[in-house]
């Protein structure tokens, strides 16, 4: 009885087919992976959008810029100017996320305690999932080269954040701005006695978010619909996971950080009089300082002031970018889709 059976050309065929099949495959499945790390991020900056109205509901303006990058979440000075830390810290009480926010409180404003500043590291070194993006990094604790000393203790390792509030259109204003620029102390007061969160005016860039700021719908001159709130922010690749103090990396600090690079950017730069554009996540490259950005391709996630989630392109128009940046030069524009 003949016994039959492939041949090896036959059996090399099969493979050659199934190879094809699973090089059109991979990349389908690949793509259909982003979309979703993609949607995930677009969904994070939805939650800093709706806790942002929430956060303006209930106290009338957006939630505060911080002081400096010194300085973190301090639960016994309320909201707004008087809260020390980043923008983010203002928003975890409207993020599921009061309990932590509550952990330094020990109901007095005027000091702070050796067992407060242990409590503010642990919450700086509480990793939360949507501070970051999924295409970025994964969650969890990374290096911290710049670290808070103010109302916490010494660093090493920290939650980092993908995301970064809108400074302005022009050069960020830090500490270096105001008469009490040295030895600042716990409380807030420089040298000259000044009291940091008196600095408002002197520290506005135009943005959502700067020194002390605590804007008002009011002060959003050309429409909460037409003004950047939080975006992706730009990380060299090479950088996810150490971290970094140059102005091109932005990424040395904890997430709770007061107003610093690490959590903030602009879209117009006065050092040089250039737009800020925002680019792609790439390896080695720091041609500007201060950009959004993000590790997706085409375009980056930007939530307005009004909560709303926007995708921009990287090749947006500069002077629009720089516009939808300011929210006081009364220069409407319509955002591009």
């Amino acid at each position: 009885m003949n016994k039959r059976a492939f041949t090896l050309v036959e059996l090399l065929v099969v493979i050659a087919i199934i190879g094809m099949l699973m090089g059109l495959l991979l990349p389908a499945v690949q793509q259909a992976r982003e979309a979703a790390r993609q949607m995930q991020c677009s969904n994070n900056l939805k939650q800093f959008g709706s806790a942002s109205q929430n956060h303006v509901a209930v106290h009338l303006f957006y939630p505060g810029g911080g002081w400096y990058y010194s300085f973190v979440v301090d639960p016994d000075r309320g909201m707004g100017a008087d809260q020390p830390g980043g923008w983010i810290c203002s928003l975890m009480p409207y993020m599921d996320l009061n309990n932590l926010f509550m952990l330094p409180k020990d109901n007095n404003p005027g000091t702070v305690t050796a067992d407060q500043k242990t409590k503010a590291t642990q919450v700086c070194q509480t990793p939360v999932s949507f501070f970051h993006c999924p295409s970025r990094r994964t969650t969890k604790l990374y290096p911290v080269t710049s670290s808070p000393t103010a109302n916490c203790n010494k660093m090493t390792t920290g939650t980092k954040i993908d995301y970064a509030g809108n400074h302005g259109a022009v050069t960020v204003k830090s500490r270096d701005s105001w008469s009490g620029n040295s030895n600042v102390s716990s409380l807030g007061y420089g040298a000259s006695g000044q009291y940091i969160k008196d600095v408002k005016k002197t520290t506005d860039s135009g943005g959502m978010f700067f020194i002390t700021s605590w804007v008002t719908p009011a002060e959003i001159y050309d429409g909460a619909t037409n003004t950047y709130l939080v975006g992706e922010k730009y990380l060299q690749t090479d950088f996810y996971e150490t971290g970094g103090g140059s102005a091109f990396v932005d990424d040395d600090n904890v997430s709770l950080g007061g107003c610093d690079w690490d959590s903030l950017r602009n879209t117009w730069c006065s050092e040089d009089n250039t737009p800020r554009l925002p680019y792609q996540d790439r390896k080695g490259w720091n041609g500007q300082k201060y950009l959004f950005g993000s590790a997706h391709a085409g375009a980056l996630g930007m939530t307005m002031a009004d909560g709303s989630v926007h995708r921009i392109s990287y090749s947006i128009n500069a002077e629009t970018h720089r516009y939808l940046g300011d929210r006081r030069d009364e220069k409407v524009v319509k955002l591009p889709y």
